[in-house]
């Protein structure tokens, strides 16, 4: 009696090459879905810890916000923003301080970057600048103590664009972020100082 897989050698080769191809798909989904999460959680580290740094340096005042804006996006990093001022858009908002009673608080907001997204929240420099209303308290004057409140409040929101890198990379809006057009995510981080 002959076995089985010597009467059809065709079938084996052909179970081979269809577990062979099974089995690579799924490797490349898990090779490229490794890379894209790994280059997404980069730059949103980096983003959050742009957007830390900037409001660190810019509530100290040692320079111009025209310069703490030009150091930030003068980075060559993770993010490369350095000539690619479509991947990001920054803001920094200063609140000051009532400096008399009956004066209210004064926002400026210096901006940086050319990206546009839905969902970017441009600072609203009439309304409290869009600082939680707690802390916009603790800039008003204080009417009990005569006093003032504190002295400012330093806010750096920054949005940066993804790009996909991988075929993966079009599957990021249902990884838990906002898509935008086809293979693009909107990283964004908010620091207060």
């Amino acid at each position: 009696m002959m076995n089985r897989s010597s009467q059809n050698p065709w079938s084996e080769r052909g179970s081979a090459t269809i577990e062979f191809a099974v089995s690579s798909i799924l490797f490349m989904f898990l090779a490229f879905a490794t890379v894209e999460y790994g280059m997404l959680y980069s730059e949103r580290h980096a983003v959050t810890t742009l957007a830390r740094e900037g409001a660190s340096l810019a509530s100290r005042q040692l320079t111009t916000n025209g310069n703490i804006m030009a150091m930030m996006t003068s980075t060559e990093g993770t993010l490369g923003l350095k000539g690619n001022p479509e991947k990001y858009q920054i803001f920094l908002a200063q609140i000051n301080g009532a400096t008399a009673p009956g004066n209210g608080p004064q926002c400026t907001v210096t901006p940086a970057g050319t990206l546009t997204h839905p969902d970017i929240v441009v600072p609203d420099t009439g309304a409290q600048c869009d600082l939680p209303n707690n802390l916009y308290n603790l800039l008003q004057w204080n009417v009990v103590d005569n006093v003032p409140g504190i002295n400012q409040f330093t806010v750096m929101t920054v949005y940066y664009q993804h790009s996909a890198l991988t075929p993966v990379g079009g599957m990021t809006p249902f990884l838990g972020g906002t898509g935008h057009q086809d293979t693009n995510l909107l990283l964004a981080s908010r620091a207060i100082f």
